[in-house]
């Protein structure tokens, strides 16, 4: 197995808003920016969820099949960082990680205004490295996060 088949996906966003509001809209209002049809069933999507705190789970609710468990949350520090298992698209045995980091600080340099959110999908193993060509659309997922983030000034 080479490198590149375990090396994390990432991706990294300036944004005008700051690090509280980032880190609110990814978490708070995630069922807002996810697309639907990176789910079970877009159809019947009702609802994705972060429960703020360690050992919070995050799923995703669907009228048809009801909840949906797509990992647990192992570091929640609001404002600064949010890392979970994700077993979306995945076996359950073997997840991955999603990592999320927001640094205050704008493409100007100034800790005032706007902040840099860096995202990572790893955890890529020998037992779960198939997997990770599933997850080549994330700017699909993050393009709508950074959006709704931005909408307002603050």
């Amino acid at each position: 197995m080479d490198d590149a088949s375990t090396a994390p996906i990432t991706h990294e966003y300036v944004l005008r808003c700051g690090a509280a509001r980032a880190f609110a809209t990814y978490t708070q209002r995630i069922r807002e920016w996810w697309d639907p049809r990176y789910t079970a069933n877009a159809d019947t999507l009702e609802a994705v969820t972060i429960t703020p705190r360690v050992g919070g789970r995050v799923r995703a609710r669907h009228r048809d099949i009801g909840e949906d468990d797509w990992g647990e949350v192992t570091v929640w520090e609001p404002r600064r960082r949010l890392v979970h298992t994700f077993t979306l698209a995945q076996d359950p045995q073997h997840p991955s990680e999603v990592a999320v980091e927001f640094v205050p600080g704008g493409a100007d340099g100034n800790s005032d205004t706007g902040c840099t959110v860096r995202f990572a999908h790893g955890g890529w193993t020998e037992a779960n490295a198939a997997e990770r060509q599933k997850f080549t659309d994330w700017p699909v997922m993050l393009d709508r996060f950074a959006a709704l983030a931005d909408a307002e000034p603050g």
